[in-house]
């Protein structure tokens, strides 16, 4: 059997040769140019598969994990400045960092087996576990959400299924343009909040479209000056955490509120969302330059990372809301819940195998 990429280049040359005579009207050759088009995309596609960059996998696995820690850290850190700060950091880039890599993986065009796809893959599991993720909150008295709001966490999910679909509008240097304008204008219509999670929708807009479109470039510049990126993630976050102790509201960085209620800067709300979503991208690059790109384990949980994502937070809430995280005595509480971080992302990624063949698209029937 020939390597997908010589049978890519083939079928590739084939279409060309299709193509020089255009005003062809047989009827067989019109429809094996379709399929040979159809066989190009689908190889150009496996080839980049089969060439799947590690770092990337390590990038979402260490995203993935500063997720858990920041949704552990969530209620504890209204009671500790440490965590506090560590909460406003962590929050200042992981959400960036995780759109942007979602952008990278995303595919600008969209045939049937793409919705099919974005159906079975997300927008199944998003209404299955908001009924799930509503009755494990009644029962741990954990924040209340309307149905038709995704619950916490499940607002990423809603948004990438936007994303998915709004990718083929934005996917140039001018629709990136367009989408920082909208995520900055977004805030002063206090009609865009959490409902069907339109605010974070657009706020995270920009990192998604710039993921697809420059996201390895960017990441091949970081692996290049490592020592440079690192340093800017200190700057970065240094810079966030300064912000904060003289008047950041943590709350803007989420995306989920408008300038009346939720601004960085009261006083100047755009420029204050336009510095933060710089400070984000700043620390995002920089954190990248940080995470080693052979590690195993962070590559084998990026690969797991939505199945970790639509699960840890059911434990979170038995944990947190149940009480159990008082139980911690304060100086171990930052280990203990780093530990419990690890212990719970490695346990739901286990579970990623049996959740794919739940929520994988059904295989086409041959005719």
């Amino acid at each position: 059997m020939l390597p997908a990429a010589t049978l890519f280049d083939r079928t590739c040359h084939d279409v060309a040769l299709l193509q020089v005579f255009p005003e062809t009207t047989n009827r067989f050759w019109r429809r094996r140019l379709v399929e040979r088009k159809t066989e190009c995309l689908e190889l150009s596609s496996h080839t980049v598969d089969n060439e799947r960059d590690t770092h990337l996998d390590a990038l979402r696995g260490a995203g993935i994990l500063l997720v858990v820690f920041g949704h552990l850290i969530e209620q504890p850190s209204q009671n500790s400045e440490i965590l506090q700060a560590a909460y406003i950091g962590i929050y200042s880039f992981h959400m960036p960092l995780f759109v942007f890599l979602s952008g990278v993986f995303a595919r600008e065009a969209l045939r049937g087996r793409d919705y099919r796809k974005i159906i079975w893959t997300l927008f199944l599991p998003l209404m299955l576990f908001q009924c799930v993720y509503i009755g494990m909150s009644k029962v741990t008295g954990w924040y209340a959400y309307s149905l038709l709001t995704p619950y916490w966490l499940l607002w990423f999910i809603a948004s990438l299924i936007c994303w998915r679909l709004l990718l083929p509008l934005f996917a140039s240097p001018g629709g990136l343009a367009l989408a920082v304008v909208a995520a900055v204008a977004a805030g002063y219509d206090d009609s865009i909040g959490y409902a069907l999670s339109a605010s974070r929708t657009i706020y995270f807009l920009p990192f998604f479209v710039l993921g697809h479109l420059y996201g390895p470039q960017l990441i091949a510049v970081v692996r290049r000056r490592p020592f440079l990126f690192c340093c800017l993630f200190v700057v970065a976050i240094a810079a966030v955490l300064l912000w904060w102790r003289h008047g950041l509201n943590g709350a803007a960085l989420t995306g989920s509120r408008d300038y009346a209620s939720g601004a960085a800067d009261s006083a100047h709300p755009a420029t204050g969302r336009l510095m933060a979503m710089l400070l984000g991208l700043a620390a995002m690059l920089g954190f990248s330059a940080i995470v080693p790109r052979g590690s195993a384990l962070l590559g084998w949980l990026g690969e797991r990372s939505l199945s970790v994502y639509l699960l840890h937070g059911l434990v979170v809430m038995g944990f947190v809301g149940w009480g159990a995280v008082n139980m911690i005595p304060n100086p171990l509480l930052v280990p203990a819940l780093a530990a419990l971080t690890l212990l719970v992302c490695l346990i739901t990624a286990a579970a990623d195998a049996p959740m794919r063949r739940v929520f994988s698209p059904p295989v086409p029937q041959a005719a």
